[in-house]
C-alpha cells in the first residue's frame, strides 16, 4: 500500500507538465544564485573559513538540487485542504494511516521532483561549475543514508507542523514558519559552520540539520567515518521520536476532530 501511494503521487505530480519547464528554469537560477553570491564572498576574503570555493560551489550545486527541488509546504497544503473540506473525516475509516499516506504520497512526489527537476540541473550545473566528487567511497555510501534519512526527518517535521493545523486552523502561519525555520536551521543557504559560536552549538544539535547541513558535511569529508556515522546515528534517533511525535499527534487530533467548511 505504501507503494501504491508513493506510485500516485508520482503519477500526480507527472501530469502537470507545463510546470515542468518553469520548475527546470527555476533550479538553474537557484543554483546560479547561490554560486554566484558564494563566489563573491570567497574570492574577496570576506569569510574567514577553512572552507575551500570549489567546496561551497558543490555545497550550493547539491544543497539547491538534491535537497531542495520539493516544497515541505506540500504537506500542510494537503492537510489545510482536507481540513477545510471535511474529507479528513474519511480518513478515519480507512485501513491505513493518514500520516504514512501522506509520507508515501509526498515520497512519491518528491522522486518526481527530483529526477525531472534535481538531476537535470545537478547534471547541467556540474558541467559549468564543477562538483568536487564526496570525500572517500566510505563518505559516499554514508551520504546515500544521509538522503534517506534526511527524507524521513524532513516528512516528519513537515507533518507533525501541519498536525497543530487541527488546533490554530491556520495553515498559512504554519507554512512561513516551517520555511523559516527550515531555511535558518537546515543549513539550506548557509551551511551552519558560518554560524555564530552561540547559536551553532545550538543548531547543530536540532533535527533540521540532519536534512541539509550534516549530509553535505559528510559529502565534503568535513566530518571523518567514524563522526559520520554517529552523526547519522544521532539523526536516527531524532528521527525515531518524531515519528511517535507524529504518532501521538495525530492521536490527538482524532480526538478533537473540528472541521470547518464541510
Amino acid at each position: 500500500m505504501f507503494l501504491a501511494f508513493a506510485s500516485a503521487g508520482f503519477r500526480i505530480q507527472a501530469s502537470f507538465r507545463a510546470q515542468f519547464w518553469f520548475k527546470l528554469f527555476g533550479g538553474v537560477l537557484n543554483v546560479v544564485a547561490r554560486v554566484s553570491i558564494w563566489q563573491a564572498v570567497l574570492s574577496h576574503g570576506a569569510a574567514s573559513t577553512d572552507i575551500s570555493l570549489q567546496q561551497m560551489i558543490t555545497y550550493s550545486i547539491l544543497g539547491a538540487t538534491m535537497f531542495s527541488t520539493w516544497d515541505a509546504n506540500q504537506i500542510l497544503r494537503e492537510i489545510g485542504a482536507d481540513i477545510r473540506s471535511g474529507d479528513v473525516i474519511s480518513q478515519l475509516m480507512r485501513p491505513y494511516s493518514y500520516p504514512v499516506s501522506l509520507f508515501a504520497r509526498q515520497l512519491g512526489v518528491r522522486g518526481h521532483e527530483m529526477l525531472m527537476v534535481g538531476i537535470p540541473v545537478f547534471i547541467l550545473m556540474s558541467a559549468i561549475y564543477g562538483v568536487q566528487p564526496p570525500a572517500s567511497l566510505g563518505h559516499a555510501a554514508l551520504f546515500v543514508i544521509a538522503i534517506g534519512l534526511s527524507l524521513v526527518l524532513l516528512f516528519t517535521i513537515s507533518i507533525a507542523v501541519s498536525m497543530i493545523g487541527f488546533w490554530v486552523m491556520d495553515m498559512l502561519s504554519l507554512e512561513w514558519l516551517l520555511r523559516g525555520t527550515l531555511a535558518l536551521f537546515s543549513g539550506g543557504l548557509v551551511p551552519l559552520w558560518f554560524y555564530p559560536d552561540a547559536l551553532a552549538s545550538s543548531v547543530l544539535y536540532l533535527p533540521f540539520a540532519w536534512i541539509t547541513f550534516y549530509p553535505l558535511a559528510i559529502y565534503l569529508g568535513e566530518l571523518d567515518l567514524a563522526a559520520s556515522a554517529l552523526h547519522l546515528f544521532y539523526g536516527a534517533i531524532w528521527a525515531v521520536l518524531l515519528i511517535g511525535i507524529v504518532g501521538l499527534m495525530w492521536r490527538a487530533a482524532c480526538r478533537r476532530m473540528v472541521v470547518q467548511g464541510g
